[in-house]
């Protein structure tokens, strides 16, 4: 028993420390991205980076939600087929999806220059994503999070590493992107490598049409609410890139990416901790649930201040480090980002409520109306105001996701609860 605990303790241990050091070589890249590029430059990796997360999502469709519930239904040699046919229905979605996202190219959102690197890097980016997913669901951690490095930490620390060094000609955008598809390379082999291990039944299986089609209407709930928040986050570079110019979403995009610490330190420190807890208790014990339901409320709350904390001792110090007189000037902005980003971390406090009910259609109602609103704030106040425009239409939208999330997670038993105990305390005082 002893060392089986020491045995799960070690394999937490390792997957904390991939994922802080995969946190940590995001965070010093784009420090040393925006200290090594024009501002100019900067706003255009925004865009770039933008285009890639929206389009992933647009590509996989988030069909994962429900095949991820499939497969934990069959033994594991039986998925092989199940993986089949969902890389059937990827490949599909890019047969129709690549030459609608040439589009960016032609209206110019992106520099036609990068066109090469954007869909070699996306393909490469859903794959090392979807195969994340996959370990994660067959319990094996570890190896999803080496995945996650390769993709997204290892090949940020070589780049810094050789820029810090000095070698002047090498500190391009085309390199970074470069770097990013070369991480993107390894996070495949090693993904094909580990996937080969895995013992699937070798026996010819037809493509499973009826499954695809049944993934496909019920991801689509998912995916509305999915590509609404993802609107919410990204979409207002698009607006400061037309209304205004690249340099501004530079700046903007630099700071985004410093807030942003603080929904993955949230994410990481509670989010994947809890959840799993939250879906187990809610359908074992009510008080273990409530208890785990506060201690999630509490420790979101303790984590956003003290992720806040940091940044805020942080970032003038990395402002000093850039150089760049243009960040100091918009400083408001970020303290208004970071704002935002704890807006956010305390609404998973209510989503979480509504996600263990199977509340779908709730937290996609919230979503959508919010991205509704924040679309019209961007076309009204990014002209006049800029970033700081963007940054407003953010916050006011997840001002309003908190605020809906809350409202219909009231009638909840622990919400009632709640508000019948502090009727009773008001009452008791009087």
């Amino acid at each position: 028993m002893n060392e089986k605990w020491h045995h799960r303790f070690r394999l937490v241990s390792s997957n904390l420390f991939i994922r802080g050091v995969t946190l940590g070589g995001k965070f010093i890249f784009i420090i040393f991205l925006a200290k090594n590029l024009t501002t100019d430059q900067l706003g255009e990796w925004g865009l770039f980076t933008t285009s890639i997360a929206l389009s992933l999502y647009l590509v996989g469709l988030d069909f994962y939600t429900y095949s991820t519930r499939s497969l934990l239904e069959y033994p594991i040699e039986k998925r092989g087929a199940m993986l089949r046919d969902q890389m059937v229905f990827y490949l599909i979605g890019y047969a129709i999806l690549f030459p609608l996202l040439s589009l960016l190219f032609v209206f110019q959102l992106l520099s036609i220059k990068f066109i090469f690197f954007f869909y070699l890097i996306l393909i490469l980016e859903h794959f090392a994503q979807e195969s994340y997913r996959i370990f994660v669901v067959f319990a094996k951690p570890l190896i999803a999070n080496v995945i996650l490095f390769l993709r997204t930490g290892l090949w940020a620390y070589l780049i810094v590493l050789i820029w810090f060094m000095g070698f002047e000609e090498i500190k391009t955008l085309k390199v970074a992107l470069l770097s990013w598809m070369l991480g993107g390379v390894g996070a495949a082999v090693i993904s094909l490598y580990f996937l080969s291990k895995i013992p699937f039944e070798r026996k010819r299986i037809p493509i499973n049409w009826n499954w695809i089609k049944k993934g496909i209407r019920v991801s689509m709930l998912f995916f509305m609410a999915t590509i609404a928040f993802k609107l919410i986050e990204l979409a207002d570079r698009y607006f400061i890139a037309f209304y205004h110019s690249t340099q501004e979403v530079g700046i903007y995009t630099f700071y985004a990416n410093m807030a942003n610490l603080i929904e993955i330190i949230g994410h990481t420190a509670v989010v994947i901790i809890f959840s799993p807890k939250l879906i187990e208790y809610f359908h074992s014990s009510n008080k273990k649930y409530r208890f785990a339901h506060a201690a999630f409320t509490k420790n979101m709350l303790f984590y956003t201040v003290l992720s806040f904390a940091f940044l805020a001792v942080l970032i003038t110090p990395i402002i000093g480090f850039l150089g760049k007189d243009e960040f100091y000037a918009e400083l408001d902005v970020f303290i208004v980002m970071c704002v935002t980003e704890m807006v956010f971390n305390m609404s998973l406090v209510f989503h979480y409520v509504l996600y263990v009910r199977k509340r779908d259609k709730s937290i996609v109602y919230a979503t959508l109306i919010a991205a509704g609103v924040n679309m019209v704030l961007n076309f009204i106040l990014i002209p006049p105001l800029g970033i700081m425009g963007a940054a407003i239409s953010t916050l006011v939208s997840m001002l309003l996701v908190l605020l809906l999330k809350l409202y219909l997670s009231n009638d909840t038993p622990e919400t009632q609860q709640i508000v019948l105990l502090k009727t009773k305390r008001r009452l008791n005082r009087n």
